[in-house]
């Protein structure tokens, strides 16, 4: 929970291009202001060579989690696993690090539906996740490399990180290489929680920061209060922030904008 940013990306490609296309990525992100950007890896290379550094670690990286639409309109979530992933990393002091990378898939997975059981007004009682009968999903990636991500890139906004001026550098660089990948000719979408990827307007981003904090702040103070003496086991980056008595008192107005925004939306529509 808090502002992230989301994106994913698919382009037609083999194993040669997609390695060319990794390293032009990468080369880019060198030229902008984070402060750390990794080394490229490979992971699975389907020719048992590897071009770049060899990951052989026990997590995958590379996998989609496609939506489903079920026969009885339900949504679900399919995963398609990665075949061969070539990637690196991104990161700004206090946002969370960003994954780049390009990755292959197969055409078909078996996968299983959940099994829901309902009441007789059609509510939903239970749903036991992937316990169903198998079926087989066309993933429509034959062909392509792939790759969808999220960063979370609030907390770099915390004054001990130099405040404001550092979640921009974490969000704006972000947005701008995935800006120059879309400029190479793959179709980019970003899910931006401070809708900045659509209206780029510096002023309404650090507003929207300025929200989030406060959203966030009132969240975990009231299931710190929640949890009494337990409050110590609740780990939240915003509670490290000096200010963070400040944003939680600040966060019961917001929300009470929000709900009044939502009252007022409702009572336009009927």
């Amino acid at each position: 929970m808090g502002l992230s940013a989301c994106y994913d990306w698919k382009t037609k490609a083999d194993l040669p291009s997609a390695r060319r296309l990794i390293a032009k990525i990468h080369r880019m992100s060198l030229k902008l202001p984070f402060d750390q950007v990794s080394e490229i890896y490979e992971q699975n290379p389907p020719d048992d060579k590897t071009v770049f550094r060899l990951y052989d670690g026990s997590f995958g990286y590379g996998d989609l989690y496609v939506s489903r639409t079920r026969d009885d309109g339900e949504q679900e979530t399919v995963i398609v696993p990665a075949l061969h992933s070539l990637f690196f990393t991104v990161y700004v002091e206090g946002s969370e690090t960003a994954m780049i990378g390009l990755a292959s898939h197969p055409p078909v997975v078996v996968h299983r539906e959940s099994v829901i059981k309902r009441n007789k007004d059609g509510s939903e009682i239970e749903r036991q996740v992937g316990v169903g009968d198998p079926i087989e999903y066309p993933t429509r990636r034959r062909g392509y490399y792939s790759w969808q991500s999220c960063c979370k890139t609030q907390y770099a906004g915390n004054p001990k990180l130099g405040g404001e001026a550092n979640f921009l550098k974490a969000h704006l660089s972000l947005i701008e290489l995935l800006d120059q990948i879309h400029a190479t000719g793959i179709t980019v979408r970003i899910r931006d929680d401070s809708r900045y990827s659509k209206h780029r307007d510096v002023d309404r981003l650090l507003r929207s920061l300025r929200d989030w904090d406060a959203i966030i702040a009132r969240f975990a103070g009231k299931l710190g209060d929640a949890l009494g003496g337990r409050s110590g086991s609740l780990i939240s980056p915003i509670k490290d922030r000096p200010d963070f008595e400040h944003l939680e008192a600040k966060g019961i107005e917001v929300l009470r904008k929000m709900a009044a925004r939502q009252r007022r939306r409702k009572k336009d529509s009927s």
